[in-house]
């Protein structure tokens, strides 16, 4: 067996990170900037998440836009009052 010497690292140019995430599926899709709203991180139960993506589903929609459409729907409800 042949000795070989440590490949040496290279650090990525940031075009070429930029490369590789426009190259995954869904890397296009991501935006940018302020108007491209703000992510959140919300904690419920197992068992509310999954009723969560049993109507999702049934309705033919992702989880996300189940959660988003109802938050808006009660704000509606809400600013009427």
């Amino acid at each position: 067996m042949a000795i070989t010497k440590k490949p040496v690292a290279v650090s990525p140019t940031l075009a070429a990170v930029d490369r590789f995430i426009e190259a995954a599926p869904d890397g296009s899709k991501v935006p940018a900037g302020p108007e491209s709203g703000i992510q959140i991180t919300l904690r419920m139960s197992t068992e509310q998440l999954s009723r969560i993506t049993a109507i999702a589903k049934r309705q033919g929609i992702p989880r996300a836009s189940y959660i988003k459409r109802a938050v808006f729907m009660q704000l509606e409800a809400d600013e009427q009052t």
